[in-house]
């Protein structure tokens, strides 16, 4: 039977008991605000070394370039004491760094431009590096609009069909467009109006995500049923298997119309690890691999664009592929031969040559860094990045309903799993997919959808931390161990009060017990003082409140007089019934 919207995830073993205390956990806003102070002196130390090395001079933008990076920073800090206080102090802190990182060297990138090639004096909103700052504070805008609309994530699940409509006509849209609005590098993943582009797949990928939770939610028992067991792993039955066949067809679908392997394969990853967070079936990783890879060899005899990114991938330094139309492999092995000669420690801020590789400030802005700031410098971001992710796995686990679990557990997966597609794409680990790197890579969509999923992992986190209060509905959670005990040590106390009240001693006999049942015999229905008769075979306990009457040596208790209130027959009358009549007469 398919769980309800309103069940959520009972722990199963006490290790999976919720991670937040009762009271909440601390609010961090002190911590918060260091964390973004420390990260605007390292923007600036950034900058000033960007300008030193390329101009050997500084400009009024050297200074106010970082200056406004962080109040723009401080700004989404503002919103989050004010919307979300409890939330993981991490996110924005990290996000905003890696912001602003990528706005200053795509600003240094921008001076070796050519034609469009932009001086130190220019302002702050000069070039690729402004529009990158303009982006930065939409995205802070959007942010904010967001915290500010949805108090609580548990609401999105009311819009859970809405969003998935949207994600699909938003995903697909591209796809029916002519090549020239649409078509960048061989997909069709863009709409360009003119100044204007949009990539719709980044805000798609949130939408479904959504729906994805709430389904897996809504159908969670119904997909964990176990079916048969093969090679020691316990596989779910077939007619279970449609969620997961519709979705690998509609991301091969999202293959064939718009030629984006990044985009299907990320969308399909995600509804893969979300399903594993839901059923924790090993067996549904399998499945999804096997159906992914199976489906990409079947259509790669059809695909000629598909057929030259593996071909690059393989032999990227023939001549062939290095000297051919695009997409050639002069991209690739330009961003390898950056990140030899950069090092350990690179050459230094400004002092490289980072222009010659294409694509630098997008898809290959992590290689373009490795040449300037070295390998050091390159894994202290991804040390960044990998704080980014493991505090969003840490917030699914603290969070008390399964909604909020797997919402940010696929939140944290996106940006695991698309910096992991460009690590593995620029160092050929993989072959190249077209993806962007997450806050750091050119494109207003990217980064404005970024900024979107920090504010969604930051409403769930505040959720999560926050004191528990009682809920019902579409807010219901799952109470802590601390309120459950205390409602059990609440309710014991009632019922003392109540045993006390009516007249039941703590030391005796409790009531409902293994205590033999006494019987009390008013005096006029025995004839005499009233006695306890207790329930065979035990004796009864002896009662300290009367007075001793004379020792009985009989085995058995003698027979009780007749009682007249239970006899029928005539009675003479006795002397207070002739004074009664007599009274009358």
């Amino acid at each position: 039977m398919a769980q309800p919207m309103s069940a959520t995830a009972k722990p199963v073993t006490p290790s999976e008991t919720p991670l937040t205390p009762l009271s909440g956990m601390p609010k961090r806003n002190a911590r918060q605000l260091v964390l973004l102070l420390l990260g605007g002196l390292i923007i600036f130390a950034l900058q000033l070394a960007v300008d030193m090395g390329f101009h050997d001079t500084t400009s009024a933008t050297t200074f106010a370039l970082p200056i406004v990076i962080t109040a723009v920073a401080l700004a989404a800090w503002g919103i989050t004491v004010a919307f979300a206080p409890y939330a993981d102090p991490l996110f924005v802190g990290i996000a905003a760094m890696l912001t602003g990182i990528g706005i200053v060297f795509i600003r240094r990138l921008n001076y070796t431009f050519g034609a469009n090639a932009i001086d130190v004096d220019d302002g702050m909103f000069a070039g690729v590096g402004g529009r990158q700052l303009m982006y930065f504070i939409a995205g802070v805008v959007l942010f904010g609009a967001f915290l500010a609309l949805v108090r609580n994530h548990r609401m999105l699940r009311g819009y859970a069909y809405i969003l998935l409509f949207a994600g699909i006509a938003f995903a697909a849209l591209p796809g029916f467009l002519p090549a020239s609005i649409s078509e960048v590098d061989g997909s069709k993943n863009w709409i360009r109006l003119g100044p204007i582009s949009v990539q719709p797949s980044e805000f798609a990928k949130l939408m479904l995500l959504v729906f994805f939770a709430v389904y897996l939610v809504r159908k969670r028992d119904v997909l964990s049923v176990a079916g048969p067991k093969v090679l020691g792993l316990q596989f779910p039955r077939l007619k279970d298997l449609g969620p997961i066949v519709i979705v690998w067809a509609a991301s091969l679908g999202m293959l064939i119309l718009e030629k984006d392997l990044g985009t299907s394969l990320l969308l399909f990853s995600i509804f893969l690890s979300m399903l594993y967070i839901a059923t924790r079936r090993v067996s549904w990783i399998l499945i999804g691999l096997g159906l992914f890879v199976g489906g990409c060899v079947a259509l790669y005899p059809f695909f000629s664009h598909l057929q030259v990114r593996v071909a690059i991938w393989l032999n990227p330094f023939t001549d062939e592929y290095y000297y051919g139309q695009w997409p050639s492999s002069f991209q690739l092995v330009q961003g390898l031969i950056g990140m030899n000669k950069g090092g350990l420690l690179g050459n230094g801020p400004g002092m490289g040559r980072p222009d010659i590789v294409p694509a630098g400030i997008s898809d290959f802005i992590l290689a373009t860094l490795g040449e300037e700031i070295g390998l050091f410098g390159v894994m202290a971001i991804l040390v960044l990045y990998a704080l980014f992710i493991e505090r969003g796995f840490k917030t699914a686990l603290m969070s008390r309903d399964l909604f909020g679990k797997l919402l940010a557990g696929g939140l944290a997966f996106s940006v695991a799993f698309q910096l992991f597609v460009v690590v593995g794409g620029i160092t050929q680990l993989i072959p190249l997919t077209g993806q962007t790197t997450p806050f750091l890579s050119a494109g207003g969509s990217s980064l404005v959808g970024g900024w979107l999923l920090v504010a969604m992992l930051v409403r769930v986190s505040d959720d999560a931390r926050k004191p528990w209060q009682v809920s019902y509905g579409l807010q219901k959670t799952e109470a802590p161990p601390e309120f459950l005990a205390e409602q059990a040590a609440k309710r014991a106390a009632e019922e003392a009060a109540k045993a006390e009240a009516a007249g039941v001693g703590v030391e005796g006999p409790v009531p409902g017990g293994d205590q033999p049942t006494e019987l009390i015999i008013p005096a006029e229905l025995q004839g005499g003082q009233s006695s306890p008769v207790s329930a065979p075979p035990q004796s009864p306990p002896q009662r300290t409140d009367r007075q001793p009457g004379p020792p009985n040596h009989q085995s058995s208790p003698p027979p009780s007089p007749p009682n007249p209130a239970f006899d029928h027959r005539p009675q003479p009358p006795g002397p207070r019934d002739t004074e009664k009549k007599e009274g009358d007469l």
